[in-house]
């Protein structure tokens, strides 16, 4: 088994080295920026006022795709780009990323059958090398028609009322918070410091550029120096507060906008991700996901406190009202509702209404306005995030006098990537743990977590009782809940729960089986029982899509 990844261990050498890079921020982006500069030789630190992927990096709609909407904006560089990233993404993760068909339904009025073509070919041309160097299970093909018969006898829910017909196409599926997570688990491989529940409260100032940045231990109270020849800034909807820590004398231009997700008890569609739209003109997903149904997303500006952000039961009822409006057979209503989360993303763009605003990036070089040492980046999409990486990382270079060096993370696979076809390694893993685990076991094991599921193997033999089930009927055992605390620096209920094994983000889990979870997590990192209670509390806010407080500081 790996070496275990030990918090205190990672904060001591915080504390300890001078670095090449501090990373502010851990979700994608930071995540991405961490391995980029790990695998060009960099000594780099990371971290995350919360855990890693924990705000919108995991409120996202499960999808990593070129944007077919962003075309209607004549963002035609942006979609190509993440077109671009689709395919890097699944040959660099292919057990994360994997292919989804995805229907639009035409109607005389908003998606018409024109439009849709038009959107559809210009799509395919955009994706003209989706499939090069792909596996044979990632290949995507190209899109086609369908007549109103065969989209109804596809996805019997959809409005019939008008129905013209129907596109299909091909996108990509992930899990967010495990994809995002393993490109960190990357970068700590390779060196990195990588430390979450640790914020940067102030950054000193040294002859027009940054001295050492003050991070706090969010769950020891301590105060570190961290001491790094440059800083990139990361950090999402904070971002414009961590550069006015920086000095810089001016406020990073930030929109917000806040977008819900919900997660039904019933699936809506069979096999397709439904494109819907509403009357007022804005589109919306419902995607197959853990044999329920994945709605999303919503836009609305957004002017609260971040660190507040829930999800309202007026934010339910619009898009419930949306829902009903677009596929009024789902009959959907409140009671269906199983899980609700709430993200904000941060945009570029403020003279435009925050639906139609791009989900471009910008890297603020803040060497030319006289501040020498930070970079910030702004904006962007989750599928773009790993070529945001890569030019941040040069730039990093430039600055450090560094010579250049060729970026790898457009082949070099995350560790639990193994080589060759992904679906010939899982056939042939699961048939090995044959006897030892049950045949949905040991395919979740493999399909989580890749090459890395031989850890888990290990720790089964060490610890045989964690073979047990967190609940009857599905997948998922106590060793991924001790293996998530012992391997990837999970420290708390929500961080097991919602962002290393995805346990518990389809519905509340369950006081027995919470009881369960809570006890192998408690046995190994010391809590008593106030610990315990208070942690099951924060992620029985998190099922409501309520906010996530922080993990109770050590006495």
């Amino acid at each position: 088994m790996p070496p275990a990844l030990h918090r205190e261990e990672a904060l001591a050498r915080l504390a300890g080295q001078r670095f090449d890079l501090l990373v502010v921020g851990g979700g994608i982006t930071g995540a991405c920026v961490a391995w980029d500069a790990s695998l060009r030789g960099l000594k780099v630190a990371l971290v995350d006022k919360g855990d890693f992927a924990s705000a919108t990096s995991s409120a996202t709609s499960k999808l990593i795709h070129g944007g077919l909407r962003y075309l209607k904006n004549g963002e035609v560089g942006l979609v190509r780009e993440s077109l671009r990233e689709r395919r890097v993404l699944a040959g660099i993760a292919p057990h994360h990323v994997w292919p989804l068909p995805f229907l639009i339904p035409t109607y005389p009025r908003g998606n018409t059958r024109w439009l849709i073509r038009a959107g559809m070919l210009a799509y395919d041309l955009l994706g003209f090398d989706r499939n090069r160097g792909q596996d044979a299970e990632h290949l995507l093909p190209g899109h086609r028609t369908l007549t109103p018969a065969e989209v109804l006898a596809a996805e019997p829910l959809v409005r019939a009322e008008g129905l013209t017909g129907g596109a299909l196409y091909h996108d990509c599926l992930c899990e967010p918070e495990r994809l995002c997570v393993e490109f960190v688990l990357g970068a700590a491989a390779l060196g990195a410091v990588v430390v979450n529940h640790a914020q940067v409260t102030a950054i000193a100032s040294r002859e027009g550029g940054l001295g050492p940045a003050e991070i706090e231990d969010r769950l020891g109270g301590r105060r570190l120096a961290v001491e790094a020849r440059m800083l990139v800034n990361v950090a999402g909807p904070w971002a414009d507060q961590v550069d006015r820590l920086c000095g810089t004398g001016e406020d990073v231009a930030l929109t917000r906008s806040k977008g819900i997700h919900l997660v039904t008890a019933r699936p809506l569609a069979r096999r397709h991700a439904l494109v819907l739209r509403t009357a007022a003109g804005r589109h919306f997903f419902i995607i197959p996901w853990r044999g329920r149904s994945l709605i999303g997303t919503t836009d609305a500006v957004f002017r609260g406190q971040v660190d507040e952000l829930s999800v309202t039961e007026a934010d339910v009822g619009d898009l419930l009202a949306e829902v009903r409006e677009a596929l009024p057979q789902a009959e959907l209503g409140p009671a269906d509702i199983t899980f609700r989360y709430a993200g904000v993303r941060p945009l570029v763009e403020a003279d435009t209404q925050v639906y139609q605003a791009s989900r471009r990036y910008e890297i603020i070089d803040h060497h030319r306005r006289g501040r020498r040492g930070l970079l910030s980046a702004l904006g962007g999409k989750y599928t773009t995030s790993r070529h945001l990486a890569e030019r941040i990382v040069d730039r990093v270079l430039l600055h450090l006098d560094r010579p250049a060096v060729a970026c790898l993370t457009t082949r070099r696979r995350l560790p639990g990537a193994p080589a060759g076809r992904f679906v010939d390694y899982l056939a042939e893993s699961t048939r090995a743990l044959e006897g030892l685990l049950p045949a949905d076991v040991a395919g979740n094991l493999v399909r989580t977590y890749g090459l890395r599921h031989r850890g888990l193997v290990e720790l089964l033999k060490a610890e045989p009782g964690l073979a047990e089930r967190v609940r009857a009927g599905h997948p998922d055992i106590l060793a991924q809940v001790a293996f998530a605390v012992d391997q990837e620096l999970a420290v708390g209920l929500c961080d097991v729960l919602l962002r290393r094994t995805a346990i518990g983000t389809a519905e509340h889990i369950g006081e027995p089986a919470l009881e369960r979870v809570a006890t192998v997590v408690a046995r190994r990192l010391g809590w008593d029982a106030a610990r315990v209670a208070a942690e099951k509390a924060a992620y029985g806010r998190r099922v409501l899509g309520q906010p996530e407080e922080p993990p109770p500081a050590a006495a």
